[in-house]
């Protein structure tokens, strides 16, 4: 029963990070209704205007560092935090390159494609390919985002998942920010003695910066 409270836990810990990253974000939208009713320069008031003249798209790069907690682990690893082998373990430091484009309302929801690279800093070598779909919100100072994505495992052993985040960024200038993002992973793994299928939750934390540009309709 430990593997699926532990599901739980992880899956109720995203969900509850993707809620609330979305709700800060329809608080902090930069269009408001003084700003539509005022005519304020700098602002797009109808976004079907903004849609009839042509796309908006902001494409991105982001990179970042970060580590992860895996659940249900059948091996014994380098850092345990209990005294069995299935206990909670730390993975290895990882360091992540990624970019995708957003497009979509410019004053509102806007989505697109996001595709990132991520490889362990230490420990046993492992790249892991992860296309995704997000959604995305930004205001004059805070942006978020949630995503879905299917993580490719390409090494040491050919494997897949599924992955669902949720993040926010601080923009210090108009086209670049400070980055927080929560992963929740359910990777397939290879069959054990007592598990033909394993499945391994694990809940990542990870901290970067983002550039991103805009095209204007």
């Amino acid at each position: 029963m430990q593997p699926r409270t532990d599901l739980v836990a992880l899956v109720r810990a995203i969900v509850l990070a993707s809620v609330g990253a979305l709700a800060i974000l329809a608080v902090t939208s930069p269009a408001s209704a003084s700003d539509e009713s005022s005519g304020a320069p700098g602002k797009i008031v109808d976004s079907s205007v903004a849609r009839e003249r042509g796309t908006y798209l902001r494409p991105f790069a982001t990179i970042g560092t970060g580590m992860g907690l895996r659940f249900n682990n059948p091996y014994r690893l380098a850092t345990p935090l209990g005294k069995t082998a299935e206990s909670l373990s730390t993975t290895a430091p990882y360091f992540s390159l990624g970019g995708g484009v957003a497009f979509g309302d410019p004053t509102g929801w806007q989505h697109g494609p996001v595709l990132r690279w991520d490889f362990a800093l230490g420990g046993v070598p492992q790249h892991v390919l992860v296309p995704s779909w997000g959604a995305f919100r930004r205001g004059a100072v805070l942006g978020g985002w949630t995503r879905f994505g299917l993580p490719i495992l390409l090494s040491p052993d050919a494997n897949m998942g599924v992955e669902l985040a949720a993040g926010m960024a601080w923009y210090v200038r108009a086209g670049v920010g400070v980055t927080a993002e929560l992963l929740g992973d359910l990777v397939w793994g290879a069959a054990t003695p007592d598990n033909k299928r394993p499945a391994y939750p694990v809940l990542s934390g990870q901290l970067g910066a983002l550039i991103e540009w805009e095209k204007l309709p």
